[in-house]
């Protein structure tokens, strides 16, 4: 009977994150779709992305401040239903006013959602299999995300509306008759937080991270378009999509085997490899494969230990919204400087631009080479040694029968 509980449990947890997530990118496409039917301007562009993603990163610190008080199960409720009523907006409204109050809900209710369910994921997994866990939900997260890239242009603001309000009756579905685990009676401050060696090691490289994506990204894209052909550009980009989505994978199985740390940092360095290589021969077609490979291998496994496992290992159970809320906003807030960024495309040199880039990436491995590994050792050992009995013993089954 536990054990069928416990699947029930899983299953909904999946579900909750997997609806969370698609919510978010559907609000975005459906933040586009608005920008380019009122023609708004560039500021009113910026100020909606600003709505969207300062919102996120508020109303996220601000109910895993309350979570204890509010409870999760209201807070679950809550975050679906101003989901609901905000995809309502763009089906009926199309003005910009109502573009930007959908930005501003639409980023609240995600940033309502976002620090209860990775929290309750953490609570629902155990350290030795919370990265197989997380790569499975976003592994199925990105391959929605494909569809959703790919059906783009035959949806319109109605469509995804629809599609929205669909996924979240689901959310309801899942939430209904399910009993969260109550909060622990210990409190957890921000401060106690932020004054964490461990924990701020790990941010400092995944702010690291974050910044160099979202500001080498555009810029990589502009000068694919600019260099070479649109199909050589998409054939770039499309690789890159599709090994981050099978390294999600990867990356979730490694993470659990091996640690979180020695991952990290060997995706840090290949990335650093990798940009150092595009810098020096931004001309050769051969440097973008290699380049493609890689950034795609590495983004997977840094997505599923930063947004999914290692604040999950370091916060106490029933104890981790706060850690989730703040290790997740580097992310929210610097794809809006990617925004305020693409202006100014053709005025960075791209052999400093990647240069630079390939510099702050080593620079990341610096933090983590000091960070204490979140897997406890004792199970990165335990699989060593039970790998190298059943090493062992095909060694000993080989030798008996060369020997008979």
């Amino acid at each position: 009977m536990r054990m069928v509980n416990s699947m029930h449990s899983t299953l909904k947890i999946y579900t909750v994150i997997f609806v969370l997530f698609i919510w978010r990118q559907i609000s975005l496409l459906v933040i586009e779709h608005l920008f380019k039917e009122t023609e708004a301007a560039f500021n009113e562009i910026m100020f909606s992305y600003a709505l969207f993603y300062f919102s996120t990163i508020i109303f996220s610190l601000f109910i895993s401040f309350f979570s204890e008080k509010l409870g999760r199960k209201r807070i679950m409720y809550l975050w679906t239903i101003i989901a609901l009523v905000t995809s309502i907006i763009p089906m009926a409204f199309t003005n910009k006013i109502n573009g930007m109050f959908y930005s501003f809900f639409s980023g609240l209710s995600f940033g309502l959602g976002l620090p209860i369910c990775l929290s309750l994921f953490a609570n629902y997994t155990d350290v030795e299999n919370r990265g197989r866990n997380g790569a499975f939900i976003f592994f199925s997260i990105s391959l929605f995300f494909i569809f959703l890239a790919l059906l783009n242009n035959l949806f319109n603001r109605v469509t995804l509306s629809f599609l929205s309000i669909v996924l979240l009756l689901l959310n309801f579905l899942a939430l209904k008759s399910w009993k969260l685990d109550e909060f622990s009676k210990k409190e957890i401050y921000f401060t106690s937080i932020t004054i964490n060696k461990a924990f701020m090691l790990y941010f400092v490289s995944w702010s690291i991270f974050c910044l160099i994506d979202a500001l080498e990204a555009p810029l990589l894209q502009y000068f694919l378009d600019t260099t070479f052909e649109v199909n050589f550009r998409n054939l770039i980009l499309s690789l890159a999509t599709l090994f981050t989505s099978f390294s999600i994978l990867l990356g979730g199985f490694l993470a659990d085997f091996y640690g979180r740390r020695n991952l990290l940092i060997s995706g840090f360095v290949t990335l650093g490899i990798a940009y150092a290589i595009v810098g020096v021969a931004s001309i050769s077609p051969i440097s973008w494969y290699v380049y493609s490979v890689v950034d795609g291998i590495s983004t997977g496994f840094f997505v599923v230990i930063f947004v999914f496992v290692v604040w999950g290992d370091m916060a106490p159970r029933n104890l981790r919204e706060k850690y989730y809320a703040i290790g997740t906003a580097p992310f929210f807030f610097i794809n809006f400087i990617k925004e305020l960024f693409i202006p100014y495309l053709e005025m960075i040199p791209v052999s400093t631009s990647f240069s630079l880039a390939s510099f702050f990436l080593f620079l990341a491995v610096i933090p983590l080479l000091y960070a204490p590994e979140t897997l406890p050792e004792k199970l990165i050992r335990r699989r060593e040694l039970r790998k190298y009995v059943e090493k062992a013993k095909k060694i000993r089954e080989k030798y008996e029968k060369e020997k008979d």
